[in-house]
């Protein structure tokens, strides 16, 4: 794909109709670091678990000390495989939850280890607060190293980027339709390490989209709220500008639960 960029600050990012016709989403900032490349030359690469490394902490939600308790629960259908962040929380007891469950913290990256998923990129980085979270163990809970100096919004875009998934689609193992990766495999990729100024620079633009994005899913749940009092359940329907577009973004869906209908 022919990548051009107009504008690094904002980031501004042009590719010709033929190429956008084909295309659903763009990876901002993987376009912006391979135009880096293109200026600056190749960046080095280090491995994952230079940097993280893999919250093993467990929990059985079903037990008798903990199936009263309610928990923040996301399993791989509350991840947004576009954008990369949690969509919600299931608030659950312990009990209808079932078998055991990866604890998670904010600031943790939740990386799906299941073919499709992980060619999808259901990768989330936490940024809500959170007090009793629980995810499916379908995902690897990758935290950041202590005293690791590395921009963790950069660090999320790296782990997202066509060149670290190529990396972990080649390693999965296990049979047709239900592949995985091995989580100490996935510590051994590598990433694109740049410069801290450029870390900074992806990063900042990052955490931003994170905080509007925030801000507009809470707008979104107020203007719900406030118009359901009158016109009941509301229903929104997105479609994408493409033909070729995947009719599963043409189905209606319900802006309270998040579902297609």
């Amino acid at each position: 794909m022919s990548i051009n960029i107009l504008s690094a600050n904002p980031l501004v990012v042009i590719i010709d109709e033929k190429e956008a016709g084909r295309l659903e989403t763009i990876d901002a900032g993987a376009a912006y670091t391979e135009h880096l490349h293109k200026q600056i030359g190749n960046f080095s690469e280090h491995p994952l678990g230079n940097y993280m490394e893999i919250a093993s902490a467990g929990v059985n939600p079903r037990s008798t000390r903990y199936s009263d308790q309610l928990f923040e629960y996301v399993d791989l259908r509350e991840v947004d495989d576009i954008y990369g962040h949690i969509i919600k929380f299931r608030i659950l007891k312990g009990v209808v939850i079932g078998s055991n469950k990866h604890r998670f913290r904010k600031w943790d990256i939740l990386f799906a280890k299941i073919m499709p998923s992980l060619a999808n990129k259901k990768i989330a980085l936490v940024t809500q607060d959170v007090n009793n979270a629980i995810a499916s163990t379908e995902f690897i809970v990758l935290r950041l190293k202590k005293d690791c100096e590395i921009n963790l919004f950069y660090l999320f875009r790296a782990l997202r980027s066509d060149h670290f998934t190529r990396q972990a689609v080649v390693n999965v193992t296990g049979a047709t339709g239900r592949q995985r990766i091995n989580p100490t495999r996935l510590l051994e990729l590598r990433i694109i390490v740049p410069p801290p100024e450029l870390q900074e620079n992806i990063g900042s633009a990052v955490e931003q989209e994170f905080a509007l994005r925030t801000l507009s899913v809470e707008q979104a749940k107020r203007a719900d709220d406030e118009a359901e009092l009158i016109l009941g359940p509301t229903t929104l329907r997105i479609s994408r500008p493409s033909s070729r577009a995947s009719a599963r973004f043409n189905r209606p869906i319900n802006r309270r639960s998040g579902k297609m209908i």
